[in-house]
């Protein structure tokens, strides 16, 4: 069997070794010198269509991205050439991917702790234990209530650890009857866990962050275009005591979104940025590109 050739984007960095060299060759796609018989669509591929057909030895494309399959345009792509995402067929795979979830609980732990200031003042050899304990926030996790917007995998497994450590959780989700506003007004903690569509582009903005809990906590681990950041930062130690964010519309060092939230988070405690990386455990990564060139293997 000849190895297979894969177009990868520059965010996917195979690292399966002797799997990897068995049965494939990786390179960065190159428009210039198209020439793959499988090529790789992240949330920051651009797809174009006619390249694509005019490479004759493409046979299937495989969309890492959820978000995107809707925005595939079948109807462009030659007949002969297989979509591949994860579908049904991935749902085992996936249900034992809980890296996401996990992070998120970290965040809530080190916000609703304020370890951020209290490591801070710590550096100094500040030794107040009662003072600084005021820092953190006045409930235990057990006596308070997640708000969980977006009910899919991670929102339910995020359920699930909430409940083991006695929280009491409120679901926004088109199954019921739930508003964003119930979710602002009754959550001491919101966590964000939408998959991305027309819809709920910046829905998350100052209408919903002015109803939040004086006192409450936000983060964000879903899509950067779901929250608008600049309304997060106007009602910061307003009512909202604390934020974390691991996504942001244009994931670029240069882009002006990220350098206001990156100079408030230096002045401030209350800010955690991270940079994409709660789903980025190693064994959640390896799992789910194998799985991926499983996929590509049983349909080329």
């Amino acid at each position: 069997m000849k190895k297979i050739r894969i177009g990868i984007s520059k965010e996917i960095d195979f690292k399966l070794e002797k799997y990897t060299q068995r049965k494939f060759i990786f390179n960065q796609i190159d428009v210039n010198n198209f020439s793959y018989d499988v090529i790789l669509v992240t949330s920051n591929s651009k797809i174009d269509y006619k390249i694509i057909n005019n490479c004759k030895r493409i046979r299937i494309i495989f969309i890492m991205s959820l978000h995107l399959i809707s925005k595939i345009k079948l109807d462009k792509l030659r007949k002969d050439i297989k979509v591949l995402y994860f579908d049904k067929k991935s749902k085992k795979i996936l249900k034992t991917i809980t890296a996401t979830p996990e992070f998120i609980f970290g965040l809530i732990i080190l916000l609703t702790k304020n370890f951020l200031k209290i490591e801070r003042i710590s550096k100094k050899n500040v030794w107040d234990p009662k003072k600084t304990a005021e820092f953190s926030f006045n409930k235990m996790l057990s006596q308070s209530t997640l708000g969980i917007i977006g009910f899919g995998r991670i929102g339910k497994q995020l359920a699930s650890i909430a409940k083991n450590f006695g929280m009491k959780t409120i679901i926004f989700t088109k199954k019921n009857n739930i508003k964003l506003t119930d979710i602002a007004r009754k959550s001491d903690i919101i966590s964000v866990n939408f998959s991305l569509n027309n819809k709920n582009k910046n829905i998350i903005n100052k209408n919903f962050f002015s109803k939040m809990k004086v006192g409450s906590y936000f983060i964000n681990t879903s899509k950067g275009q779901i929250v608008n950041y600049y309304d997060l930062l106007k009602f910061l130690k307003k009512n909202i005591k604390g934020a974390a964010i691991d996504v942001y519309k244009n994931e670029n060092e240069n882009d002006k979104e990220i350098k206001k939230l990156i100079y408030y988070s230096k002045n401030n405690d209350n800010l955690i940025l991270t940079p994409h990386i709660a789903g980025s455990t190693l064994d959640s990564i390896i799992t789910l590109q194998k799985h991926c060139l499983d996929r590509i293997v049983s349909n080329i």
